[in-house]
């Protein structure tokens, strides 16, 4: 069994991991020693047109802060830490929780994972004092698991982040405040940091570096803080190790690549102000496939190896260029940057290759934006090549 079948990335379905935010403060003044680190403009090139777009200008803050009293420190970010309701066609899907880290004239942002708000069309963030307002989302990427909301509410309480995660010392208390179960927000855990940087398989092709804790986590805690015993944001809760029998077996993202993330989120997105709607941000350089893969055949004797869904989303590198049930026989990269070596993965037979081992090929081949994927096809009784060139990926709903 893969190890990725026994981390529970936080379904929506069961809720999700949540805790809160940095302490209760107001804009930062730059004496405090505590300086935005984020002024982001976002010029199109395009003035008369621009005009209609907010300028993010989003301030947030970090910290070196390492100690303080557990009471206290909850005390402090007791208030930074939502609740967040997900809703699919208006009904009510799932619940996890979020993080408050930053603010610009308009809006309060929200950080959390970008499971608990995958697929869905609507969200409500919940504060501690039980206050309900409308979100938008503001970008998310899949890969990284980070997702940013927007909520027209000002003057809330926000995290700050621990400023270097690779400073993290084995033992470090940490506090988690959330969500558990979708249904009991405002709860509060305590723990240790049990490991750095643990690398973790998310599935045959993909992994992740994360905070490694003993801190009890359980579903509706995703997209909730880790912190420090001083109350600083070291990391963002997306996963437990779900085995029955384990405890104490819990993770988060790093604050370093999750404010990375989010800086390529906030850089990118853009807010129209007479439509009032985001355009989503992305993180640049991101490319995805939209399609899956399946057997033709009968359970009995497979016969080929086939398109089974197709690409959705516009950004999609390969969104309306192949179709369900196009037998795949071969793959052929090539890649922008000309010194590389073609690869190839030929003779594709569902026999002799298994569908891991074709995602495998492609998310193992170093591929970035301009390369080009030639896929050879049978579409109905016709043979031919279909050439997806890798484009830039934003998720949107």
């Amino acid at each position: 069994m893969k190890f990725w079948k026994n981390i529970l990335i936080g379904s929506m379905l069961i809720g999700t991991l949540g805790l809160a935010s940095c302490s209760k403060k107001q804009p930062q003044k730059e004496e405090e020693n505590n300086p935005p680190i984020v002024d982001i403009e976002n010029p199109t090139g395009d003035q008369e047109n621009d005009a209609v777009y907010l300028n993010l200008n989003v301030t947030y803050t970090s910290t070196e802060l390492e100690t303080g009293s557990v009471e206290d420190t909850v005390e402090q970010i007791y208030d930074s830490v939502v609740a967040i309701d997900a809703y699919m066609n208006n009904q009510h899907y799932g619940s996890g929780s979020g993080v408050l880290f930053g603010f610009d004239e308009k809006f309060s942002y929200i950080a959390t994972c970008h499971h608990v708000i995958e697929g869905c069309q609507g969200f409500k963030i919940i504060l501690s004092n039980d206050e309900t307002y409308e979100a938008k989302l503001v970008g998310g990427d899949a890969e990284s698991d980070i997702a940013v909301l927007s909520v027209e509410k000002l003057n809330l309480n926000y995290a700050s982040w621990f400023e270097d995660t690779e400073k993290l010392r084995l033992g470090s208390s940490v506090i988690c405040i959330g969500n558990p179960l979708g249904t009991l927000p405002g709860s509060v855990s305590t723990g240790v940091v049990s490991y750095n940087n643990r690398v973790v398989q998310v599935d045959s092709y993909h992994s992740m570096k994360l905070i490694q804790t003993d801190v009890a986590i359980n579903s509706g805690n995703s997209g909730g803080g880790l912190f420090n015993s001083a109350g600083a944001l070291i990391g963002i809760v997306n996963a437990k190790y779900s085995s029955s029998g384990i405890e104490g077996l819990g993770f988060a993202i790093p604050a370093n690549q999750a404010r990375t993330i989010i800086d390529s989120i906030l850089k990118t997105a853009r807010y129209n102000v007479q439509e009032e709607t985001w355009e989503t941000g992305y993180v640049e350089g991101r490319w995805e496939i939209g399609f899956t893969l399946g057997y033709g055949g009968n359970m009995f004797y497979r016969t080929s190896i086939g398109i089974a869904s197709i690409a959705t989303n516009p950004t999609h590198s390969d969104y309306n260029k192949l179709q369900v049930n196009d037998k795949l026989n071969a793959i052929t990269i090539t890649y922008k940057d000309t010194s590389k070596e073609v690869k190839s993965l030929t003779s594709i037979t569902p026999q002799t290759t298994p569908l891991d081992s074709i995602y495998q090929f492609i998310y193992s081949a170093g591929l970035s934006l301009g390369d080009v994927l030639i896929f050879d096809i049978t579409r109905g009784n016709e043979n031919m090549k279909i050439e997806i060139s890798l484009v830039q990926y934003r998720y949107s709903i």
